[in-house]
């Protein structure tokens, strides 16, 4: 057994949030081979997910007493739970990442990926950055990314007799599909001999026998049958899971199972979408797509999804037909493929229509935070420079560049005489256009974070000064 001080990750969260660290996990292990993993989570989803999990230890932060014994070589604390960071502050630890409280009682972040991520929360229109690469992008460089190996999708060859689970439930209302879906697409895959099952925990049973009620197959229904573990055998074993955002997706993905996200409500697919290559996501074109959340009358995305266009790819899925997936009309939604770009990030690729306006947008922030935290090459100077130019055309650029301006003074205004109040005000991001956001929200919590030392501001003024030198040139 390994002498060396153990690695310690926080991550109290729900079950999706655990399998989206499973890649974190490998990374660690390939970084440092002879150190131990150790993990803290919540008993409920590990216990369950023990034989698809990568080898580490896990404690109950109920267990958090033992933890205090020993010194830790790193401590990556992925929750954003106020207990995950006092106990983050209170160990002894080489190196932290994430929230942390320091002695004083100040609650601090560590690493400039998890300070981004902590700014984007309410802000994440523009977000490309994935919740499974952010977990370890403080630790890793484009290089080790790039050359991760993702396991490949299984190949069931199912056909028209493939077991296809379509998994109904989801955390909020707004991000999964009604019964009437569900019954929709259970019975043209009757129809057409396929298996379908409906599936998902105790919550969803009352939507699930809805579904079934309507379809008039009980016999099909098996939400709330299996614990954790029965669930993760099973869906190993099915030829397509069809599923909303929700933790057995993001099981289906880890166990190879070709998956299509039904991409709802108040959710970015490009940070919860499955991370491996070779999925597929159906979402709505609507320019609020990606929200944090939902402000509509009601929910417009969920509206615009048809049970009818869902079974024409699931069908084409099925029987191994993706080259034709483009000929498909998906109405108001587009369908995307899950890849990884040339700098080993988690990338969607349309498979019909073409992107959206605003992604262009997303994509010059993509790059220039991938820039300026160092993770990206100096090669993708020339994809922010393509990006830059795209955002010079757009009608809202003026606003943003007298915006930019209009932070550069006052952070500079600031600085000569030391008084930080307009900086310090919680809504300064929000002050902001919604096309600078990106910026100043990051500015704001690194200013907040770092207590405004003068390394913090000769930062912020470095950050917005290369934000102007793009966009106006």
């Amino acid at each position: 057994m390994s002498n060396a001080n153990p690695i310690l990750i926080l991550q109290m969260q729900r079950m999706g949030d655990l399998v989206l660290s499973f890649p974190l996990i490998g990374w660690l292990k390939s970084l440092y081979p002879d150190t131990p993993i150790w993990l803290v989570g919540e008993p409920v989803f590990y216990e369950g997910l023990l034989k698809i999990s990568p080898p580490v230890t896990y404690f109950a932060y109920s267990d958090a007493h033992a933890l205090r014994s020993r010194e830790y070589s790193l401590i990556v604390n992925l929750s954003h739970r106020p207990e995950a960071a006092a106990l983050s502050g209170s160990l002894q630890a080489g190196k932290r990442i994430g929230p942390y409280i320091n002695d004083k009682g100040s609650l601090h972040i560590n690493g400039d990926w998890q300070l981004y991520r902590a700014s984007i929360s309410h802000n994440n229109r523009h977000n490309l950055f994935h919740w499974a690469d952010l977990n370890g992008m403080d630790l890793l460089s484009s290089s080790s990314m790039r050359h991760t190996f993702w396991p490949p999708l299984k190949k069931r060859n199912g056909g028209n007799n493939g077991k296809v689970g379509l998994f109904v439930g989801a955390s909020e209302a707004e991000k999964r599909p009604d019964a009437a879906f569900w019954s929709y697409l259970a019975a043209k895959f009757i129809r057409m001999g396929a298996r379908p099952v409906l599936l998902g925990g105790k919550a969803d049973m009352p939507l699930a026998d809805d579904a079934a009620r309507k379809l008039g197959a009980t016999s099909i229904n098996l939400s709330g049958n299996f614990s954790i573990t029965e669930l993760c055998t099973f869906i190993g074993n099915l030829d397509l899971l069809i599923a909303p955002d929700t933790g057995p997706m993001h099981i289906a993905n880890w166990l190879g199972v070709p998956t299509l996200n039904i991409s709802l409500g108040p959710v970015n697919a490009w940070e919860t979408a499955p991370f491996s290559p070779g999925q597929y996501v159906l979402r709505s074109t609507l320019s609020c797509v990606g929200c944090w959340s939902c402000t509509q009358k009601s929910v417009l995305c969920k509206e615009a999804m048809q049970a009818e266009k869902v079974s024409i790819i699931a069908r084409l899925l099925l029987e191994n037909r993706h080259a034709q997936l483009a000929e498909v009309d998906v109405a108001h939604n587009q369908l995307w493929e899950t890849r990884r770009d040339e700098f080993g990030l988690f990338d969607l690729r349309p498979v019909n229509g073409h992107c959206p306006s605003h992604l262009g947008r997303s994509r010059f922030w993509q790059y220039f935070f991938g820039l300026q935290l160092g993770f990206m090459p100096q090669s993708a100077n020339a994809k922010l420079a393509e990006a830059a130019e795209a955002m010079r055309d757009n009608r809202l650029m003026p606003v943003a560049i007298s915006a930019g301006s209009a932070l550069l003074k006052a952070v500079h205004a600031a600085l000569r005489v030391k008084n930080y109040a307009e900086l310090q005000k919680n809504d300064f991001w929000l002050a902001s256009p919604p096309l600078l956001r990106p910026l100043s929200s990051y500015i704001q919590f690194m200013l907040h974070n770092e207590d405004f030392s003068p390394a913090s501001i000769a930062r912020s003024l470095e950050f917005t000064e290369a934000f102007l030198s793009y966009v106006s040139a």
